[in-house]
């Protein structure tokens, strides 16, 4: 009984790794307002796409500007509730609370993408998700509005992440759908930003650098990871994020309680299930 690791599987893990370290580096920029963290992050993940588009001679239009461009706005408003969250909750809370996008995704699939979720895998999203709960359990009694505005952000990621597969479906190219997220954030992110200015210190200006490359880069795995595996299959694989938000604490010296090994250990299991893949039965030859 083999588990099966696809490409579109390794493609999504290593975009859950760099958005790990995103996470962690946002964290680190707690004095800057929210938007002018989304303009920095857009704005160098626009060059990189840009850049990488220009050099291989390819087209910056893309074969569906309507939905690039709807991929952009609800990408747009999936990071920055994102963002806000991060600063506003405790990194456990707000990561909760945004890796609830798998969910939505499988749910949202069928009408995207008339794919439909397999038992084995909603029986992974549970497993995955009590997982989270037991590693992060969020205490968010105090502000229900913000952890309301939280679920919302999962919301649109999960629009946002069908709206990918659909355009990688398509034959877009990764660089073209990443590029106009970034483009439609920064025209929707940058009045607001430059209404609450504040200018980064030496350190903060690194980690900002540090902030637009990982997220880049995700970026670039997630759209290659979801034009070649099912959105149910796919998202899933998001709650390594979890996990090593958790390996992060305990590298720095945070306390890891019972709770969140525990949680470790049903995200694994989750992993396993979504990766595993029955063998086809071939037919018995009649002697």
């Amino acid at each position: 009984m083999p588990l099966s690791i696809t490409p579109g599987l390794r493609q999504m893990a290593l975009a859950a790794v760099y958005f790990s370290v995103m996470g962690l580096l946002v964290r680190l920029v707690p004095a800057l307002p929210s938007m002018e963290v989304v303009v920095f992050r857009t704005l160098i993940s626009f060059c990189m796409s840009g850049f990488v588009l220009w050099y291989a001679g390819r087209s910056w239009v893309g074969k569906n500007r309507r939905l690039l461009m709807l991929r952009g706005l609800t990408g747009f408003l999936g990071l920055s509730i994102y963002i806000y969250c991060i600063q506003v909750m405790t990194l456990a809370e707000a990561v909760t609370l945004q890796y609830l996008n798998p969910i939505f995704s499988s749910m949202l699939a069928p009408w995207f993408l008339k794919e439909k979720g397999r038992r084995r895998e909603w029986l992974a999203i549970f497993v995955a998700f009590t997982g989270v709960v037991l590693i992060a359990n969020p205490q968010a009694s105090g502000h229900w509005p913000v952890a309301f505005l939280g679920v919302m952000g999962a919301v649109c990621s999960g629009v946002s992440y069908n709206l990918v597969r659909k355009l990688g479906l398509g034959g877009e190219d990764p660089h073209v759908i990443v590029l106009y997220f970034p483009f439609i954030a920064l025209v929707l992110a940058s009045p607001f930003a430059a209404a609450h200015w504040v200018t980064p210190s030496g350190w903060e200006w690194l980690i900002l650098l540090g902030i637009g490359v990982t997220t880049q880069l995700g970026q670039v795995s997630m759209s290659r990871g979801l034009a070649l595996e099912r959105i149910s299959r796919a998202t899933v694989v998001n709650y390594v994020v979890i996990f090593l938000s958790t390996i992060f604490s305990f590298l720095i010296g945070d306390a890891i309680s019972p709770s969140s090994l525990a949680g470790m250990g049903l995200i694994v299991v989750a992993l396993l299930i979504v990766s595993y893949r029955v063998p086809s039965k071939l037919p018995q030859s009649h002697q």
